[in-house]
């Protein structure tokens, strides 16, 4: 008893000692909401710091690219966040399946496969819907820019806020971020066109963000080369719009495997496995459990190239 009574004292002194001094600093004119700015503005610039450093190495580079195409509220200031949590969402699975599992090996696979990649997978298919929408808007968007950039007398930080709002959809988004990127120095001009090029794909798009990026960084004229670009796309489309139009009709078979297995197992459960025993037959004997997991793992990369090539909805 005489224990408890002496902590609770102590704890009693050190929390009037702490009130005491924090009373002192107020009395004495401590401007508490300054600090808070302070230590928000500190955070801030190691965040800066960090996503600097990281984005130097090419995988979380590309990362980061794919994250701006395939999250419309993402910015670059989340990206260190987004790993850090990740990261640490990774080794708590990992202990919690190691514990469940008995085996390090398993659970590793496991939080790999939940944590990595299925939400890259995820987002990997929104940006090729994404893609796929932004190269069929980039006729338009391309003759817009340059219209744009010869009204703007070749001055392409007005142009590119000028196409912001002269086009729709993704286009929108992608000309948007480039052009507040655009006001950086040379090092955030050079990432942001990266990306834009990375969201539009192939070297058509590669050698519009390059334009771009000489434009804006050196102040090069760059219309002769917006022209040359402009009919280069124009006479790629008419090309490839048929081949793309039956590739999807093709793809979209991609759908029916799935929904298949599931029809297979109540045909097996009705007609093909007596007794019902097509539970214990599919999923606890070692034959049944593999062609399931084949079918499914075959199944959902058709899924996936189906909703690949689906023609995305207009925003």
């Amino acid at each position: 008893m005489e224990a408890v009574i002496m902590i609770a004292l102590k704890v009693l002194v050190y929390v009037i000692g702490l009130a005491s001094v924090i009373g002192i600093w107020i009395g004495l004119g401590l401007n508490t909401q300054r600090m808070r700015e302070r230590f928000k503005l500190n955070q801030q610039i190691k965040l800066a710091a960090y996503n600097r450093k990281w984005l130097e190495h090419p995988l979380l580079r590309k990362y980061h690219f794919l994250l701006t195409s395939s999250i419309r509220k993402y910015e670059l200031n989340y990206f260190s966040r987004i790993v850090v949590i990740q990261f640490s969402i990774f080794l708590l699975v990992i202990v919690v399946l190691t514990f469940i599992l008995k085996d390090i090996k398993i659970a590793g696979v496991i939080a790999i496969m939940l944590i990595y990649a299925l939400p890259i997978g995820a987002l990997f298919l929104k940006h090729k819907q994404t893609q796929s929408a932004l190269q069929s808007e980039l006729v338009e968007a391309s003759v817009v820019l340059l219209q744009e950039y010869q009204k703007n007398h070749q001055h392409m930080l007005y142009t590119l806020k000028s196409v912001a709002s002269g086009v729709s959809g993704y286009s929108q988004i992608a000309y948007a971020r480039l052009f507040a990127r655009m006001h950086d120095d040379d090092h955030m001009k050079e990432l942001a066109a990266e990306s834009f090029a990375f969201q539009l794909g192939h070297f058509r798009g590669k050698n519009l963000a390059s334009i771009i990026l000489r434009a804006c960084k050196n102040g090069t004229p760059v219309e002769k080369q917006l022209e040359d670009l402009v009919e280069d796309i124009t006479e790629l489309n008419k090309v490839v719009r048929d081949a793309e139009t039956a590739a999807r009709e093709t793809a979209l078979i991609g759908y029916a495997p799935i929904p298949l297995l599931i029809l297979l197992y109540f045909v097996n459960d009705k007609w093909l496995i007596p007794d019902g025993e097509t539970f214990y037959y599919q999923f606890q004997t070692s034959q049944g459990l593999q062609w399931f997991l084949i079918s499914f793992i075959f199944g959902l990369i058709g899924m996936g190239l189906a909703i690949m090539v689906k023609p995305p909805r207009k925003t």
